[in-house]
Order: C-alpha cells, then sequence, then structure tokens
C-alpha cells in the first residue's frame, strides 16, 4: 500500500496502538451530563449551534485560495483555504487539522498537509470549501506546532469558532454540512472538538487519532466525553506500528483509536473502522473514503452508510 509523503508521519508527543486490517489493498458546544445516558444527545430538531461572535477583530477578505491570517482570542492565527472552482455559495465547509511539527521542519504546517493530501483538488471535485486551520507553537520538547489537547486553555476552540462563523458569514459555507478530520494530533484534537462543539458537527473523521490517552506526568490527552447529539464517525488506524515516535511508543496510537471505538459505541453512535498495516501515516486508500464519508453527512441526519452499507470503502473497513 502506497504511503503519502513522509511529512504526515510526523505525530503528537502524546498517544496509542491497534490491529491491522485484513485487505489493504482497497481502497460539544459545552461539557454536559450528557455521558449520564446510554446513548449520545438526541438530534437537535433545530439545527446546529448559532455561529459565534467574533472574539476580536473582523473576518478576512477571502476572494481566493490561499494562507490567510485571523485575529482570534487577541492573536494573530493563520490557516490555509480551499476554495473549489465552481463557487463556494451553500457548499460544505471541512475542517483538516496537521499533526505535530517542528517550526525546523516546517514553517507552513497547514499549507504543507493541505498540499501534500491534495486537498484543493478534493475542494474542486466535492464542491467544497477546506480549511486547514495552523496551530500554535507550542513548548513539549522544544517548540513544536501543536493543538491544546490538554484542557489548559480553549483558544484552539475559539479559533475554530471563528473560523466557522466567517466561512458562513464571509463565503456562504452551509451550517449544516460542517465536519471535522485530522491526522494524528490533529486527529485528537478532532476528539475534543466532538466533545466541546459537538452542536456544530455532522460527522468525523480521524486519520491516527484516538482519545484518552495517557502518558506519564502528564495530564489526560484528548479527554473523551458524550458529545451533545449524535455525530457519526469513521477511524482509521495504522495497526501495531501506529505509534509515535517510531522505535519507542509513547503514544500507541492504535490503542487510542480502540479507547475512542469503545466510548462511541457505548454513546451508540454509528461507527466505522478502517485499518491498514502502514504504521503511523495516511494510506492512499483513505482519500476516497474521506471525501465519501466526510461530504455524505448533514447536521443531525444519522448517516447515509447505516442503509447503504461501506462495501465501496474496501474490505479494511467495517462497522464494529
Amino acid at each position: 500500500m502506497r504511503s503519502l509523503p513522509w511529512i504526515l508521519m510526523l505525530g503528537l508527543l502524546l498517544a496509542c496502538s491497534e490491529t491491522t486490517g485484513d485487505d489493504d489493498d482497497s481502497a460539544t458546544a459545552d461539557d454536559d451530563d450528557a455521558g449520564d445516558d446510554d446513548a449520545a444527545g438526541d438530534d437537535d430538531a433545530d439545527g446546529p449551534a448559532e455561529l459565534a461572535a467574533l472574539s476580536d477583530g473582523d473576518c478576512p477578505q477571502m476572494p481566493t485560495s490561499g494562507s490567510y491570517t485571523i485575529e482570534s482570542s487577541g492573536e494573530e492565527r493563520a490557516f490555509t483555504l480551499m476554495l473549489p472552482e465552481g463557487g463556494a455559495e451553500g457548499a460544505p465547509l471541512l475542517f483538516f487539522f496537521h499533526g505535530l511539527l517542528s517550526p525546523d521542519y516546517s514553517t507552513d504546517p497547514a499549507g504543507d498537509t493541505a498540499s501534500a493530501l491534495g486537498l484543493q483538488s478534493m475542494a474542486n471535485e466535492m464542491g467544497a470549501i477546506i480549511v486547514a486551520p495552523e496551530a500554535r507553537i507550542l513548548q513539549l520538547v522544544g517548540d513544536v506546532y501543536l493543538w491544546e489537547l490538554m484542557e489548559n486553555d480553549d483558544l484552539d476552540i475559539v479559533f475554530y469558532d471563528d473560523l466557522r462563523t466567517c466561512m458562513a458569514t464571509e463565503l456562504g459555507a452551509d451550517p449544516w454540512r460542517v465536519t471535522s478530520s485530522g491526522f494524528s494530533s490533529g486527529a485528537l484534537f478532532t476528539t475534543v472538538l466532538a466533545r466541546e462543539r459537538g452542536d456544530t458537527l455532522a460527522a468525523i473523521l480521524e486519520l491516527s487519532g484516538g482519545a484518552d490517552v495517557e502518558v506519564a506526568l502528564m495530564p489526560l490527552i484528548a479527554r473523551y466525553d458524550t458529545p451533545t447529539h449524535d455525530i457519526p464517525a469513521l477511524l482509521v488506524s495504522g495497526g501495531e506500528d501506529d505509534a509515535w515516535p517510531e522505535g519507542f511508543s509513547v503514544i500507541d496510537f492504535q490503542t487510542a483509536t480502540d479507547t475512542l471505538q469503545e466510548a462511541l459505541l457505548d454513546d451508540g453512535q454509528y461507527v466505522v473502522r478502517c485499518q491498514h498495516d502502514a504504521g503511523h501515516t495516511v494510506t492512499s486508500p483513505a482519500l476516497p473514503v474521506m471525501k465519501s464519508w466526510l461530504f455524505g453527512h448533514t447536521y443531525g441526519g444519522g448517516s447515509p452508510f447505516q442503509d447503504q452499507g461501506i462495501a465501496d470503502f474496501g474490505a479494511w473497513c467495517e462497522v464494529p
């Protein structure tokens, strides 16, 4: 199975591991007590959460695809925007969150990830708006681009709120068709987003992510809590070698994905699981599955794949 560029193999300093697939040639707005129920919160008949007021300043002018900045919570934050060739009005909106990277390796982690995954081509093909936000530079072992996964602050959540508002008000993105995806630490942040802003998301897809990661001497990473409404989830993992760093597993993304899968199923969520054996990377068969999943859902509408099945995803995917 061919893997995408090595940039996507860089993970986080915090995660877990899984099992290999059978066929790798196939292709919450707030913390509440929803977890007390056997299933996730009821679908919101009134639709997704209202657009948040901007935390700071105004939306940028975004006439074309490219790199932009926005003032968010008093800081200048960067993002890469992919607009579809056919026009953005009424388009679905995908957020894709990059993995951990060192500034010595990349000074444009969002743009480099978008290029590696071909997100502009995906935007054109699917008639979608795709936003790749850039994480802040935080200190872990040296400086790294990293999402807030340990509940130290909510700046990245507010950054998401600001971007969601601007994509809807300035470009006409459809608030009913907002999805989130990411790789590695970006996938773990998608878990955080589902917990904190579940009332804005139609579906999620995680590539080597998970939940409730335990690392010695650190707080729990990507803590899971029941989303406020049903969020169909597609989880991809890379088998027993899906760990970071290679050869010395601080984070086992296979186990972390298993943990998230179990928690979602316990909450009555619809989950699809895909497994390859290429380790901590994004494999090319994941791309058509991503397109089908991320642009096939509408807020509060369940998952169309519950009825139509996932045979087109290939034998490496199953409904657990």
